[in-house]
């Protein structure tokens, strides 16, 4: 399980450089030579397609305390922190979610603007958490066939960096800034589901 950091928001820039990692070699002739990130993992089993989350009615509120007790969050990728978050680890923005009749219902009839394509999100409070991308079921939806694929979170790092994606990703492939359905399991996130919106 992944430990995350509450951080404070700090104005950002966007950053498009990217490093790139060369897999460690071995001495060993009866090594496999498959190719792998910089974690070790595999490049073939990056993208392989997986079920789409099922968006709830309503994600579970952020707190003011910024407290996450185990349950579903809806995050979106920040742009930095406070201090910057180490390599490897991204900050989320937690927000909560809400879809059909409950988005209505919690913005309003007068606020319909907040309700466009079946699903509004509530800002206030906002939580800002450092998330070590390694060992999450992380998954990403292509934007133009909705179809979702699990990743590593080496993967899922360098996608946000802006690299292009894997050997072995759909053809014509590209990240999207679609947010996240993120689970909270004993205080640590243990899923990252992209999820496709309009």
């Amino acid at each position: 399980m992944t430990a995350t950091t509450d951080v404070a928001p700090t104005e950002h820039t966007t950053d498009d450089a990217t490093d790139s990692t060369t897999p460690a070699s071995t001495d060993d002739p009866t090594a496999s030579s498959e190719a792998t990130d910089s974690t070790g993992t595999p490049l073939s089993s990056e993208y392989a397609a997986v079920a789409s989350p099922v968006a709830p009615r309503s994600t579970k509120p952020v707190t003011g305390d910024n407290r996450h007790p185990d349950g579903l969050y809806y995050a979106s990728v920040g742009e930095g922190g406070d201090p910057a978050p180490t390599e490897g680890s991204v900050v989320f923005e937690v927000v909560q979610l809400f879809t059909g009749a409950d988005c209505t219902t919690h913005f309003g009839e007068e606020e319909e603007e907040a309700c466009v394509n079946d699903y509004g999100i509530e800002t206030d409070p906002t939580a800002y958490v450092e998330v070590a991308l390694d060992d999450e079921f992380i998954s990403v939806v292509d934007a133009a066939t909705q179809q979702s694929y699990q990743i590593s979170g080496a993967e899922l790092y360098e996608l946000i960096l802006g690299s292009l994606p894997s050997p072995g990703a759909p053809v014509d492939f590209m990240y999207s800034g679609f947010g996240f359905l993120v689970t909270y399991e004993g205080g640590d996130i243990t899923r990252l589901e992209q999820w496709w919106t309009p």
